[in-house]
């Protein structure tokens, strides 16, 4: 059983990091990291050629572990080249990390540990989870968490507070099988543990620090919402009976409440054709996509 893990890391515009960070990674366990990918998005900075250089000195050190570069020739997103990372990865276990130093070497040791021998490949994901205030993130960001946390541990009957940390391990053949699945923008990270919890495999949590990134945040409004939409897509697609029944019940009452109402007074009025149609085509919408999530 190979027991060693690949650790993917997504780069976009990071040269003012990329010191900072290999001075970092010297802490790194190698005993179990034995395979580090480099994923450069097109950054328009001198990400690339610093990584190269970083590499370079990395390698002709006493440090015994392989590097590989991998270029995207146009920008692509965070979630699309963990992706390519991983399929680029020669290891069974993935650990991702960001480049920003927002996580820290030693939490991502102390998962690689718990993944490998502590639980001995037991578990399919062990995510960090970072405590999330307004010192290390914004209140948009919050409110966002806040609200995908909520609506998604109500879906699987959890009590996650930390859905989307880019710092985790987890099961190379399980990623790669529902990737499709998974977000190729920010929320790659979300969308993963919402599906490893559909596909009930084997999930964990650990308490990790986390820093606000220095720099400026490659998140703007527009990502915001489109992690908004793909979580609630994907939601909807997993656990439709969740999301639309809360609707779909008041209206239903609404509809026989106005039902028998015009029935006292011999008149069908379009409000309740209306609420029919509606909840008519609300449930035939259900099953079908209850049939085809259980057919994937």
């Amino acid at each position: 059983m190979n027991s060693k893990i690949s650790l993917i890391i997504p780069v976009f515009n990071e040269c003012d990091e990329i010191e900072n960070f290999f001075n970092d990674l010297k802490k790194c366990n190698f005993d179990l990291i034995n395979e580090i990918i480099f994923v450069n998005d097109c950054s328009t900075d001198n990400s690339l050629n610093l990584l190269k250089k970083k590499i370079n000195e990395f390698e002709n050190s006493l440090f015994k572990i392989k590097f590989s570069l991998v270029n995207n020739l146009k920008n692509r997103g965070y979630g699309f080249s963990i992706k390519k990372g991983v399929n680029n990865s020669t290891n069974e276990s993935i650990a991702i990390i960001d480049l920003d130093r927002t996580y820290k070497i030693e939490d991502l040791n102390n998962i690689s540990n718990e993944f490998i021998n502590t639980y001995k490949l037991q578990y399919d994901l062990i995510a960090g989870q970072r405590k999330i205030d307004t010192t290390n993130t914004s209140r948009l960001k919050i409110i966002g968490k806040t609200l995908i946390n909520m609506i998604t541990n109500f879906c699987f009957n959890e009590k996650i507070i930390d859905y989307n940390s880019g710092l985790r391990v987890f099961n190379k053949n399980k990623f790669i099988k529902h990737s499709h699945m998974m977000s190729d923008r920010f929320s790659l990270t979300t969308s993963m543990t919402i599906t490893f919890l559909n596909e009930n495999y084997e999930t964990k949590f650990h308490k990790i620090r986390y820093e606000e990134r220095m720099g400026k945040s490659k998140l703007g409004y527009k990502d915001f919402f489109k992690f908004l939409y793909t979580i609630f897509s994907l939601l909807f697609y997993y656990k439709p009976f969740k999301i639309i029944l809360p609707i779909f019940v008041p209206l239903f009452f609404a509809f026989i409440f106005f039902l028998i109402k015009d029935i006292y007074s011999n008149d069908i009025t379009d409000k309740t054709v209306l609420l029919f149609n509606f909840n008519f085509l609300t449930i035939i919408l259900l099953f079908v996509i209850d049939r085809i999530n259980k057919l994937k």
